[in-house]
């Protein structure tokens, strides 16, 4: 039996009229609607008609269906930038960026969730306790920062979005289901990386030029250097080199021929912008990647030796010209960065070992007359934040080491647990690793939260699978 409206009440002949005035304002309101954004998106202020309408559409995707919208922000983050999705406060107030909206507002309904019983809240392990404590460690310098303001938004940037990223993950990746979603998120951001790095190799600029990047766009004379998107070459090489891995194992799992195809069609789209970055830490995360796999991976040696043909014997053929080529005497076999680095490492050692405890404070480098950048977070780091801020800091990747060897040393015991799952992760881990001894991981804001991400993504779906194995033991026995 369907429920009747107050409307259906009535005399049918003022029903019908009633309904058919309700029909004709809501048309005539979207008419007007639409002719209202139409008419602003032709004048000056077309920029907050998509900025609004982009806020409004996230929000409600987000109410709707929170997992579907935290994986469309993965993907798409690194491009709000470029569509203006941010709105103006007032001066010295940070701007309020869509990315920041979501973040605030999945926390926030995971924390309901939780409260009201709807969701189960993941166990604290040690790892989310040190995670937590590095928060602090590096937060501690923001208070003898000479530009504490700007200190604190970068701080909120680069530390505390990656880990509310991280246990947002943790919480929602819990199944197999939503792994799986997850994986097909990080496919698209590798391809997605791959065709902007490509793209701009080939056209020489980049459809997605870096908001306020004054970056050199040239290594040496000859080779591009990709700055768009990101403003780095270095955080486009550590995404790819990152989410690689799991390229491989959704391929290797895939149950139809033509998705193993397409696959690994992405995966050499993948393996191509990641070489056209030219950066060397980036290389070495992708060799890296490939011989832990090899080591680990049984599933990925027989795929792997099957095409490692097509790859050699093209190698050998053209072996002089690869040599001679600008990508091996301009990037491999440069040694200026590595003198660079090598002066600012002598610099930054003497200031810290005045400094040891507390560092010099966040953002205050500039102050050092003889050091722009270490070009190295775990000496920036020191620098910044000192011993305190340094071992949680250090403390975070040894962890999800060790913790993610334990889990794999136990697979063959516990039903769920996944060999391959982990030892992508160690890719991962890998990979971002070689580009913080490289790099200044400060600026790479995305990269930090893709990659925390995908800690959370692993740790989240493998300590699932723990507590369901422990909860069945403890049920058996019950019944027993």
């Amino acid at each position: 039996m369907t429920s009747e409206s107050p409307i259906d009440r009535l005399p049918k002949p003022i029903a019908m009229l009633l309904k058919l005035l309700w029909t004709l304002g809501f048309a005539g309101a979207a008419v007007a609607l639409g002719g209202y954004m139409g008419k602003v998106l032709m004048g000056p202020d077309w920029e907050k008609v998509t900025t609004y309408a982009g806020f409004a559409f996230y929000i409600v995707l987000l109410l709707v269906n929170p997992l579907f919208s935290f994986l469309l922000w993965i993907v798409a983050a690194p491009y709000f930038g470029t569509a203006g999705l941010h709105i103006s406060l007032s001066v010295g107030i940070p701007d309020l960026s869509l990315s920041r909206l979501i973040l605030a507002l999945l926390v926030a309904l995971l924390m309901a969730q939780i409260a009201t019983g709807q969701r189960k809240m993941a166990r604290l392990t040690r790892l989310d306790l040190i995670v937590l404590l590095s928060l602090f460690g590096v937060g501690t310098s923001i208070f003898t920062s000479v530009l504490q303001s700007a200190s604190l938004a970068w701080f909120f940037e680069s530390f505390l979005m990656p880990v509310l990223t991280y246990f947002i993950a943790r919480n929602l990746i819990t199944d197999d289901r939503k792994l799986a979603g997850a994986q097909r998120a990080l496919i698209l951001v590798g391809l997605s990386m791959a065709l902007v790095v490509i793209q701009e190799q080939l056209m020489g600029y980049s459809w997605f030029p870096a908001a306020g990047s004054t970056a050199s766009t040239s290594y040496g004379k000859h080779l591009h250097r990709a700055t768009g998107l990101l403003g780095n070459p270095a955080f486009l090489a550590v995404n790819l080199s990152m989410v690689l891995p799991f390229a491989w194992r959704a391929m290797i799992q895939s149950p139809s021929r033509g998705g193993r195809r397409l696959l690994l069609l992405c995966i050499g789209v993948m393996y191509v912008g990641l070489f056209m970055t030219y950066n060397r830490a980036g290389w070495a995360g992708g060799v890296l990647g490939i011989l832990i796999m090899l080591l680990f991976y049984p599933r990925f040696r027989k795929p792997f030796i099957r095409l490692a043909p097509l790859i050699a014997i093209p190698v050998v053929v053209y072996w002089a010209q690869i040599t001679s080529s600008y990508a091996i005497s301009e990037r491999l076999v440069a040694v200026n960065p590595i003198n660079y680095r090598l002066d600012a490492f002598a610099t930054a050692s003497r200031v810290i070992q005045r400094n040891p405890l507390l560092g010099i404070g966040f953002g205050n480098m500039w102050l050092i007359a003889d050091l722009g950048t270490p070009h190295n977070s775990f000496i920036w780091m020191l620098l910044s934040a000192g011993i305190v801020g340094f071992i949680p800091y250090v403390g975070t990747f040894a962890m999800m080491g060790w913790d993610s060897l334990l889990l794999y040393l136990r697979a063959p015991k516990i039903a769920g647990l996944d060999r391959e799952l982990l030892v992508a992760f160690w890719v991962t881990l890998a990979a971002y690793g070689a580009q913080l001894v490289a790099v200044d991981m400060l600026y790479g804001i995305y990269c930090n939260i893709v990659f925390y991400f995908i800690a959370g993504v692993v740790f989240g779906h493998q300590e699932a699978m723990v507590e369901r194995a422990r909860e069945a033991a403890g049920a058996g026995a019950g019944d027993g």
